[in-house]
């Protein structure tokens, strides 16, 4: 499993898409985003999502 923070920022999903490029199983990546409501294109993608934000430690 393969875990990208930030995942629905720039860097976030630019790392996302390279790691589908190159194979790797949408399942077996993880998306830890802020807000869930931006995440909608990357669930499409079959990418597992989860809420987290380092700021909020009750999360």
């Amino acid at each position: 499993m393969i875990l990208v923070t930030g995942a629905t920022g720039n860097l976030g999903k630019a790392t996302i898409n390279s790691l589908l490029d190159r194979g790797i199983a949408p399942n077996d990546i993880t998306a830890l985003v802020r807000d869930e409501t931006r995440s909608a294109e990357l669930k499409s993608k079959g990418v597992h999502i989860k809420l987290g934000d380092y700021q909020d430690l009750n999360l």
